[in-house]
């Protein structure tokens, strides 16, 4: 035993010796310092984590004014499409049951997006930097040209239905309490970027405007004019990353020196009424203007239907002018309107849920882009007192050959660059 210890003894020692020979060479140290160098080099966010962060109340009834959050990200980037605004909902009747309450709901072809009229980021410094009117509708009609996929996962958590619209196939029951998810890239558009910097997220506050108006908020099974609902455990989960200190030391010295520039397409709202044609201007000042939405909705009757529906139109022409330019440069007619509003969106050739031969819920959202070039982002149009932006179109219904209902309401969004100057203390928006 003693000669078999011995003997392992100065085995282990010589491998010992052989493996602190072998691991102090050069060539092998400068392979593991390279390697190790070059990965920590090359890294921009040295930790990334998820923190929830409630509102400053938790739970909202519907008489309630406004959702607010605030955000505590610090020094740490936001990714806002790894981030989300998550809470339960409870629709409930005080109608009596021998009054044929409502026992169901859902959105019809929009989302829970529908419970927010307004969506507004607020600076730190209390300065407006983004703001949606109507986000339920913009929200509804934008996210017709996600693809059919995006429709069972992330769709599916924020209250989106089948292709129909069917109460019966898309239902969730009164009193009962459903849970939701809005990701954050789709409550506001200026979190439709990658990253957000500190120096312009830290500190904001986020304000959603809770919807009064019963016509746009729920698709009902019955005609129930007593419904209301409650947001519960209302929270907002944030996917933070912190930068190294080497980047974080260039995103200050950037800031303090000339400022971090930060872009998105910020949305205009201009409700107006229609009926057999479309003849409107768009009385906004902006410096480029990148795309046009047309959406004429759906006449609604009672709560059974709901408000945020485009209307199924035939479209006998489309266009836009501004000044004397011409988007496209001839009048759209027939088909040609849905041709240009997927090539408008990016979405030509691709599967959407927008889907012509099957848009019985979806209605005829026209689309045109304004952009001028190919090749360089945001190359839009720029709108002034001289330059109007000028938009024309003409449809019937399909079954019956008129027009929309007498005072039928049409809504217009146009979107376009905004930019802030992110500085170390301040912050400066442009349009």
């Amino acid at each position: 035993m003693d000669s078999l210890r011995n003997m392992s003894k100065e085995l282990q020692s010589k491998q010992s010796g052989e493996r602190g020979r072998r691991g102090v060479t050069a060539t092998d140290l400068r392979f593991n310092d390279l390697i190790f160098e070059n990965i920590a080099n090359a890294s921009l966010i040295s930790q990334r984590h998820d923190e929830i962060f409630n509102s400053v109340s938790i739970d909202y009834r519907s008489g309630a004014s406004s959702v607010d959050f605030v955000f505590q990200s610090g020094e740490q980037l936001v990714d806002p499409k790894n981030s989300c605004i998550e809470f339960d909902l409870v629709v409930s009747t005080t109608t009596a049951q021998a009054q044929n309450p409502a026992t169901k709901f859902n959105f019809d072809t929009g989302s829970v997006m529908n419970i927010f009229s307004d969506v507004i980021l607020h600076s730190k410094g209390g300065d407006e930097i983004d703001r949606l009117q109507n986000a339920g509708i913009y929200r509804a009609n934008a996210d017709l040209h996600e693809p059919k996929d995006w429709f069972d996962t992330v769709g599916e958590l924020m209250g989106y239905g089948d292709d129909e619209g069917d109460i019966e196939n898309k239902n969730y029951l009164m009193a009962d309490t459903h849970f939701f998810q809005v990701p954050l890239n789709k409550v506001l558009n200026v979190f439709s970027n990658d990253l957000i910097p500190a120096q312009m997220i830290s500190g904001a506050r986020l304000q959603l405007i809770l919807n009064r108006n019963k016509r746009y908020l729920f698709k009902l099974d019955q005609n129930d004019g007593n419904v209301t609902y409650e947001l519960k455990n209302v929270r907002m989960v944030l996917s933070l990353l912190r930068p190294t200190d080497a980047v974080l030391r260039e995103l200050k010295k950037m800031s303090i020196n000339t400022g971090l520039v930060y872009t998105w397409p910020a949305v205009y709202t201009q409700k107006n009424k229609a009926d057999t044609s479309l003849n409107e201007q768009v009385s906004k000042s902006v410096a480029r203007a990148t795309l046009v939405r047309v959406t004429p909705l759906k006449p609604q009757n009672d709560l059974t239907e709901l408000n945020i529906t485009p209307k199924i139109v035939n479209y006998k022409e489309a266009q836009v002018r501004c000044g004397s330019s011409y988007f496209p440069q001839y009048r759209l007619k027939d088909s040609q309107v849905y041709r240009n509003t997927l090539s408008a969106v990016g979405k030509l050739g691709h599967p959407v849920r927008y889907n012509k031969t099957d848009s019985k819920a979806n209605g005829d959202v026209w689309c045109t882009s304004l952009e001028t070039h190919g090749l360089i982002s945001y190359s839009g149009v720029s709108l002034n007192n001289s330059r109007v932006l000028y938009i024309e179109s003409k449809f019937e219904d399909p079954v019956t050959g008129a027009g929309l209902t007498a005072n039928g309401e049409c809504f217009i969004f146009v979107e376009y660059m905004k930019t802030s100057r992110c500085y170390e203390t301040s912050l400066a928006t442009d349009e």
